[in-house]
């Protein structure tokens, strides 16, 4: 067996995870670019409401006052702009400035008129200098007005809100990975216990089981299933020696006594009607020995679960009733009464020919031990949404409550029981069936006798279903 990956770096677990911050990563930087784009958008709509307004206000000012106002109260502004942060230039017609601290019309406002966004450099000319968000209106007399603010404030905003988003994404990084890893960690501590949980039973101590963490997640789940898995497997393996050791004892008791009837006959003086006798004698051990190995052959099918392929709609009224009708002349001949009392068109999934053996086996074993006089009822009932129940009852001795799991098990037979014909493996056909069919199977008191149950989920798409 292959053993656990220890490296935690190579792990499925830190692969996802690494994807999984790799996709949020890519999230997070379009989100960091969305919140970058809408800040900046936000800021210099806050200047152009700025300007706006100081723009309103400024033409106000020279309706009413005039260009003399109008640079009067720009000198005023300009002086207690001590941060440089306002823009203003009144243009006149021959293109020289009146008022402002600009000291000529920017190159990229031109002749346009509305929003324009220019350069302004420090004194010397040396830097790159302060970019402004203008307005150009046209005043009378072909006087033009500039008001702007600079964006120097928004910028400094802006690289402020993205320093903090890039260090918020690094972190997140960070935190994916050292998370990743961490939860890596976990999870292959978790394996790696499974992982040695499974090297010891592959190297045959089938008690082990896997530890359960309480958690109620995936690998508790996970363990839950195989420990039901190991539980069935270890099941089926002790049923194998069970069945083995029991085919060694049971069979070799009628082989042995083919064996000494065969020697007494050849040590005996010749006799044609004993050397007869002895090939009927024999012949009839053999088709039980042969009886005992195909009840073996169809209980292995029934545990099969490749018969679930050829599952099909099978009508449980018409099976009794054909069960029935075909254990009636034994029935008669022991003097018992055989009745069927089944609902038409109940419907259940599976393989009619196992169910019909099954139900064949128990209405066998009722007729068999149910004495002269007695009853036999085989019936179908929906006994509750979505169940089809089907019964055979008898009114013979019963099985004790303490037996009735033991009875379940191969070549298990009561004391009373073994002075009459059979290889004990009738019951645990019709649960192996029982079993591939998901049917619940339950042994009960007739008072008197034995009520054999089967519960099956009922097929609602009626008769010739598909």
């Amino acid at each position: 067996m292959r053993p656990a990956n220890t490296n935690l770096l190579g792990t499925t677990t830190f692969r996802l995870a690494l994807s999984y911050l790799g996709i949020f990563t890519v999230s997070a930087i379009a989100l960091l670019i969305l919140v970058s784009w809408s800040t900046t958008m936000f800021i210099e709509w806050q200047v152009q409401e700025t300007v706006e307004a100081e723009a309103t206000g400024l033409s106000e000012v020279y309706r009413d006052r005039g260009l003399g106002g109008l640079a009067e109260v720009i000198g005023q502004r300009s002086r207690q702009d001590i941060d440089g942060r306002a823009s203003y230039l009144v243009m006149g017609q021959d293109g020289k400035p009146w008022a402002g601290n600009l000291r000529a019309w920017p190159p990229e406002v031109n002749d346009l008129l509305g929003w324009v966004r220019f350069r302004v450099l420090p004194m010397g000319g040396i830097g790159p200098g302060t970019e402004v968000m203008a307005h150009a209106y046209e005043l009378a007399d072909g006087y033009r007005l500039l008001v702007g603010r600079s964006l120097a404030d928004a910028k400094r905003v802006k690289s402020a809100i993205n320093r903090a988003l890039g260090w918020g994404l690094a972190l997140t990084i960070l935190l994916g990975v050292v998370g990743g890893y961490f939860t890596s960690r976990h999870m292959l501590q978790r394996v790696e216990q499974m992982s040695r949980t499974a090297r010891r039973i592959f190297g045959g101590d089938m008690s082990q089981r896997m530890m359960l963490s309480g958690a109620d997640d995936e690998f508790d789940s996970l363990a839950e299933s195989f420990n039901e898995m190991m539980d069935e497997l270890e099941r089926l393996l002790e049923g194998i020696r069970t069945v083995s050791d029991n085919i060694a004892h049971d069979l070799r008791t009628p082989l042995n006594r083919l064996r000494s009837r065969i020697d007494l006959v050849l040590l005996g003086a010749p006799d044609c009607e004993l050397y007869r006798r002895t090939l009927e004698e024999t012949m009839a051990e053999a088709d039980n020995l042969l009886a005992t190995f195909s009840a073996i052959l169809t209980i292995s099918h029934a545990e099969s679960a490749a018969r679930l392929e050829g599952f099909l709609p099978v009508d449980l009224a018409t099976l009794a009733a054909d069960a029935v009708e075909l254990y009636e002349p034994l029935a008669e001949q022991k003097a018992v009464e055989l009745l069927c009392r089944a609902e038409p068109e109940l419907m259940v999934k599976g393989d009619r020919h196992l169910l019909f053996q099954a139900v064949a086996n128990l209405v066998d074993n009722a007729v068999k031990y149910t004495p002269a006089g007695g009853c036999v009822t085989v019936s179908v009932d929906a006994t509750e949404p979505g169940v089809v129940e089907l019964a055979v009852a008898d009114s013979g001795p019963g099985i004790p409550a303490e037996a009735r799991d033991n009875v379940l098990e191969r070549f298990v037979r009561l004391d009373s029981t073994r002075s009459t014909p059979g290889n004990g493996l009738g019951l645990s056909l019709v649960q192996a069936v029982a079993r591939l069919h998901g049917s619940r199977l339950t042994l009960g008191d007739n008072r008197p006798g034995l009520r054999v149950r089967l519960d099956f989920a009922r097929l609602d798409d009626g008769p010739g279903a598909a």
